[in-house]
């Protein structure tokens, strides 16, 4: 996962945390059991858990590019003594 797909990652955890929230809140409110808030809020983590979690392919889609490796002086050494 890279840096931009982590960011997309916890929005999205974010949004589906609060919007199920916020429904299971109202559900609950009109119903006057506050056991639904929480039954909502749970379903809401277990399908954010299941969206943000894997390294799905639409959190790769800018990946970083590193520099290349810097040669130790052992190996550079050993390449002027030869």
């Amino acid at each position: 996962m890279d840096y931009e797909g982590q960011k997309l990652s916890e929005i999205l955890f974010y949004y589906i945390i609060i919007l199920f929230g916020v429904i299971g809140w109202i559900y609950g409110y009109f119903f006057q059991d506050f056991t639904y808030v929480f039954y909502s809020w749970g379903v809401g983590v277990g399908i954010s858990i299941l969206l943000c979690v894997p390294d799905w392919p639409i959190f790769n889609k800018h990946p970083v590019k590193w520099l290349e490796s810097i040669p130790d002086r052992s190996q550079v050494e050993s390449k002027k003594n030869k």
